[in-house]
């Protein structure tokens, strides 16, 4: 089955330019293209979609607005921003709301490959062992703070790539899950992946934030149920 993907911008010729790049991929997407945010909500509420990419700067609702509220009306919905506002405060504010963030313009097979990867992401992410450890425990543990200073240092604007590996490198089994899920076929990573500053840009940030959660969560086992942490993705 195809997956349906949703282009939101507000500049009619870029839109169609969109159109006309990505016309060979039809056979691979199902494509629908909208000229604003409002509209792109209005469509969300008809038709179910597997991904909306959304230009940034836009009136009345930017792109990381509109993937707010996407992120919370829709959870499963794999939010791309791809625009030409590449500034640093542009990006710093896509973390939250957007899996990606793609600058134009932007190569197709680019864009195809970071798709599919979000694609891959998602689905490792909703493993059924995941969901089956959940129901297990007694109660739901608290979030570590690890999970908290991660978070912090990835809604800071003065986090560098190499602050959030070293608190990452703080937790061995989180690293070694991230380090694993790069180097791995979901990705298609070419050559070998060995550090977290080089692991932390294909994973993405949302997708750390829940490992470092999904970790944790695993660890609450004691010896008769604990499930290693590797069993998601497996």
């Amino acid at each position: 089955m195809k997956q349906r993907l949703l282009f939101v911008d507000d500049e009619e010729m870029l839109l169609s330019g969109l159109r006309r790049s990505l016309h060979n991929m039809r056979d691979v997407w199902d494509m629908h293209f909208v000229d604003s945010a409002a509209t792109a909500l209005e469509e969300l509420e008809k038709e179910h979609y597997d991904a909306i990419v959304s230009d940034m700067r836009m009136p009345l609702m930017d792109g990381a607005e509109l993937l707010d509220q996407v992120k919370q009306r829709y959870p499963d919905m794999v939010r791309m921003i791809l625009s030409g506002q590449s500034s640093r405060e542009a990006v710093y504010r896509s973390i939250s709301p957007a899996h990606q963030f793609l600058s134009k313009p932007c190569d197709l097979g680019e864009l195809s490959s970071r798709l599919n990867q979000a694609f891959a992401m998602r689905d490792l992410l909703a493993n059924e062992a995941l969901k089956t450890v959940i129901s297990r425990l007694r109660s739901i543990p608290s979030l570590p703070a690890l999970y908290d200073e991660l978070t912090v240092a990835l809604r800071s604007e003065n986090s560098s790539l190499a602050q959030i590996a070293q608190i990452i490198s703080k937790d061995v089994g989180m690293a070694a899950k991230i380090l694993q899920l790069a180097n791995s076929a979901f990705l298609g990573t070419s050559g070998r992946v060995s550090s977290l500053p080089q692991a932390l840009p294909l994973i993405g940030n949302e997708t750390v934030r829940t490992l470092a959660l999904s970790v944790h969560v695993f660890s609450q086992f004691d010896g008769n149920s604990k499930i290693s942490a590797g069993a998601v993705g497996s």
